[in-house]
């Protein structure tokens, strides 16, 4: 069995077992010996560190000693009766196939051009060109996709696996939050079905209460089933306890409208990062860090701006949108919070993003939308930053959404005016068209204010973001 044969009938085994992702290492053992090793010696960590929802295919613990896969002491690598990719879907016991690859003579068998030729099919089979090889193949086993990342032979494959792993864990942690606003949708849409094409008293009865024409308690004797009845007492549970708290007074098609852009915004986050997988090899910042923050602000900036709706169009949905996204990279993003000093100075102002780690404040993001260049109104957002920011953070940003003709003319302009601005910390330079992640870009440009705020140097940033449309 080759490779790709493996993986036609580890797909659907893996779906059902509930695996999110198949990760394998595409190589050939004469371009990453070392690879081969490390994966060797990794494997007891890497096959814990993945559990029950990344699948790593790499022939496994309980064949190890017949595989042709794996180098034992004082023994040819690749000396084995056994194809090294029939094997079990994890080290449980249940395997994929039980003989097939099975040899009565492993003298037979070349394993090492066996298994150069299976590379070259399965490369051949998911366009996977030589110059990417090696590297790693993952399939999404909820999307029915796939994705190659090139790696070297010096590459740390555990640390890569476990940032993918780290990420897997802010998406699924992100649609738990809302979870339970599904569940309530989930519940009533059967209930609706069960209801529409009915003129029974019992239909009515759901109609009714779903329509909230009645209560439950007006109706519940026209119910018969009493599964509907529990499954109505308990959407009004949940009504109480969790649509109308995370709706905030909006109107229930409000409410459900605000959920799926959630939900689309956490899926688009995913699919950003997906497309760029192999940015993960190379974060090595301090989680958490200024170089890193604003590389994360950067990439959820560039999600907004590449949203195909165009819908977006207020500065809180705007900031909603920027919240979700980096809530699912793992930080703390408090919106709307009352902070600091207001503009006139009388009572606490509302914070557009406070990031926060630990309950401490990281950074302040203010937002605002500008369809000119408005030196009053960016006056107004400037003081107010520098207003909330009580402790003396090490770094702000300033975030412009801004719809414009002229972007460049737009941008000469914001540089000239925060040159001049006065501050109320002195300013000690200023940086232009700074670049991210080692790129400049026409269409998003990020200027640095580092001002002396009692003897120590703290960094505004300012993005200004193009949005067309």
């Amino acid at each position: 069995m080759s490779l790709w044969e493996y993986f036609q009938k580890c797909i659907p085994r893996a779906k059902k077992k509930g695996y999110i992702f198949i990760i394998s290492l595409i190589a050939r053992y004469s371009d990453a010996q070392e690879l081969y090793e490390k994966l060797e010696k990794d494997w007891a960590s890497l096959n814990d560190l993945t559990n029950n929802k990344i699948l790593f295919v790499f022939s496994t613990p309980k064949f190890r000693n017949n595989a042709s896969f794996y180098h034992k002491p004082h023994r040819e690598s690749y000396v084995g009766d056994i194809c090294p990719f029939v094997a079990e879907l994890k080290s449980n016991g249940q395997k994929v196939e039980d003989n097939d690859g099975m040899h009565d003579s492993e003298k037979d068998v070349d394993w090492k051009e066996r298994y150069s030729q299976t590379i070259s099919e399965f490369a051949r089979n998911y366009n996977i060109p030589e110059r990417d090889i090696p590297c790693l193949f993952f399939y999404d086993l909820v999307r029915n996709k796939y994705k190659v990342v090139p790696v070297d032979e010096s590459e740390n494959i555990y640390a890569f696996i476990k940032k993918i792993v780290i990420w897997l864990e802010s998406y699924e942690s992100c649609l738990r939050q809302y979870q339970s606003v599904e569940n309530y949708y989930s519940l009533k849409k059967k209930l609706e079905d069960l209801a529409k094409n009915s003129h029974s008293k019992q239909s009515i009865a759901i109609k009714q209460v779903l329509h909230e024409e009645k209560t439950y308690k007006d109706v519940m004797g026209n119910i018969e089933d009493s599964s509907i009845r529990r499954d109505l007492k308990r959407l009004g549970q949940w009504k109480r306890h969790i649509i109308l708290p995370y709706g905030k007074g909006m109107s229930e098609e409000d409410t459900y409208i605000k959920w799926r852009k959630t939900k689309e915004e956490i899926e688009k986050a995913f699919t950003l990062q997906w497309d760029n997988l192999g940015s993960l090899k190379s974060k090595s910042v301090e989680e958490n860090s200024e170089a890193k923050f604003m590389s994360d602000l950067f990439l959820a900036c560039v999600q907004l701006q590449q949203n195909p709706s165009n819908k977006i169009v207020q500065e809180n949905e705007r900031n909603d949108y920027l919240r979700s996204l980096l809530t699912l990279a793992k930080y703390s993003v408090l919106d709307q919070s009352r902070r600091g000093k207001s503009l006139t100075g009388r009572g606490v102002g509302e914070v557009d993003l406070l990031i926060q780690k630990n309950g401490f404040p990281v950074t302040i993001v203010e937002a605002l939308n500008l369809k000119s260049f408005d030196a009053s109104y960016l006056d107004n957002h400037l003081d107010k930053l520098f207003g909330y920011d009580v402790s003396g953070n090490s770094f702000n940003v300033i975030l412009v959404y801004v719809t414009v003709a002229d972007f460049d003319i737009f941008c000469k302009k914001y540089f000239n005016h925060i040159r001049e601005h006065e501050y109320p910390y002195s300013l000690k330079s200023i940086e232009d068209n700074l670049q991210m992640n080692g790129r400049e870009y026409s269409d998003i440009r990020v200027m640095r204010t580092i001002h002396d705020r009692n003897g120590i140097d703290t960094n505004l940033y300012h993005i200004c973001m193009l949005i067309k449309g």
